[in-house]
């Protein structure tokens, strides 16, 4: 047996156990009941049979060698990727469990520590962006022998499933007053954002030989443009999911292309900034009043990026399969443009109603517009979600 028993000055019992390979002793611990001392020395036994057991001393390291050759590690990452983890572990991680021991990190630790960064206000994003870092830090530990389990992996943020903020559309009419509400030639980069649905990186990303023809006027899109750390200098990165894509023009911005590209070279940046390179987006804002036009035309509040929910809207809007909007947008799958802009789909149901009844010769309700069946869509989902019968479904999505 590898467990004594001994008694304290004060006159308590303990028991010792200890586990011993290669004829020295390689793990001991102390416990008050005999129960468990057994157990345990068992456990470590077995695990030594089957090549599971893990030198105690190795998880006594700080978290803050782990995170550091973990973030060594990173270097294949795209430059973004790496500088969110970097600011998650300096701002978020390291202040609570950088001096901590790996093996003395619980599970019940790091849910009051996502807790508190939700309690102080730190937008849910952010914390489950934390929180995901460190399950990489510990995944990291676990795969370096220094822990048996990644304790983060059972963590949830207390707000799991719902940090996705809901993007705003226009409708084609309110874009085209936004486009003429914005100043100055740079009007033009709206309507390129809201009818290709490109990323505000992409765009910037975009060269005059990036122009296609065949089989239509289009635009090959190779490289994204982005700000080191959100806000810092420019570089050139490769696109997200790393796939070069082509995307169409509508007949509307191929004259907007023809402009932005006369007399340039084919390396030179298509919407290039006044000074020359690429152009920033903080810095197009304000040339536009982009604040003041989106106030003008009544969506206080609309971001950039929900230029290219609207061309989501749009394209869904006109009838195109899902498959080709995937394409469009450079989602990775058609499954993730479905989860993001499924309940836009639900439009065409009373698209098709339209089309079948102007076949039968019967009449059909008016089609929804662009704004309403957004609306109707996110009602339609929440009458499935909150379990409604069919009757109060149908009258919720026909409200």
């Amino acid at each position: 047996m590898g467990v004594q028993r001994y008694t304290l000055p004060s006159g308590a019992v303990r028991y010792r156990a200890r586990v011993k390979s290669h004829g020295r002793y390689i793990a001991t611990r102390v416990f008050e009941r005999k129960a468990d001392a057994v157990a345990w020395e068992q456990d470590q036994r077995r695990r030594l049979r089957l090549g599971e057991w893990i030198d105690p001393r190795r998880g006594q390291v700080p978290l803050s060698l782990v995170a550091a050759d973990w973030l060594g590690s990173r270097g294949s990452v795209k430059r973004r990727t790496r500088e969110s983890d970097e600011a998650a572990w300096r701002n978020y991680i390291a202040p609570r469990f950088g001096n901590w021991p790996v093996a003395s990190i619980t599970a019940a630790e790091v849910s009051g520590w996502v807790g508190s960064l939700v309690v102080r206000g730190l937008a849910p994003s952010t914390a489950t962006r934390a929180l995901a870092t460190l399950r990489s830090v510990l995944a990291f530990a676990v795969a370096d022998g220094r822990v048996q389990h990644n304790v983060a992996a059972v963590v949830r943020t207390p707000t799991s499933g719902r940090v996705r903020r809901e993007g705003q559309v226009l409708t084609i009419e309110e874009l085209r007053a936004l486009t003429q509400a914005c100043k100055g030639r740079y009007r033009d980069v709206v309507p390129m954002l809201a009818l290709a649905g490109l990323r505000w990186g992409e765009l910037a990303g975009l060269q005059v030989g990036d122009r296609v023809s065949v089989p239509g006027p289009g635009l090959r899109l190779r490289r994204t443009v982005l700000a080191s750390g959100g806000g810092g200098a420019l570089y050139v990165d490769t696109l997200k999911n790393n796939r070069p894509r082509t995307v169409p023009l509508v007949l509307e911005l191929v004259p907007v292309v023809d402009r932005w590209s006369a007399g340039k070279a084919p390396d030179a940046w298509l919407f290039d900034a006044p000074q020359g390179g690429p152009l920033w987006e903080s810095n197009w804002k304000r040339s536009v009043g982009w604040n003041a036009a989106t106030s003008a035309v009544g969506v206080p509040g609309f971001r950039v990026h929900d230029l290219r929910h609207t061309a989501a809207s749009v394209w869904l809007a006109a009838g195109a399969d899902p498959k080709v909007v995937q394409r469009v947008l450079g989602h990775a799958t058609a499954a993730m443009t479905m989860d993001l802009y499924g309940h836009m789909i639900d439009a065409n149901l009373w698209q098709a109603a339209q089309l079948v009844g102007d076949i039968s010769g019967t009449s059909s309700p008016p089609m929804p517009s662009i704004r309403n069946a957004h609306r109707i869509g996110v009602e339609y989902e929440k009458a499935l979600g909150a379990g409604l019968s069919r009757e109060s479904r149908l009258s919720e999505s026909n409200r």
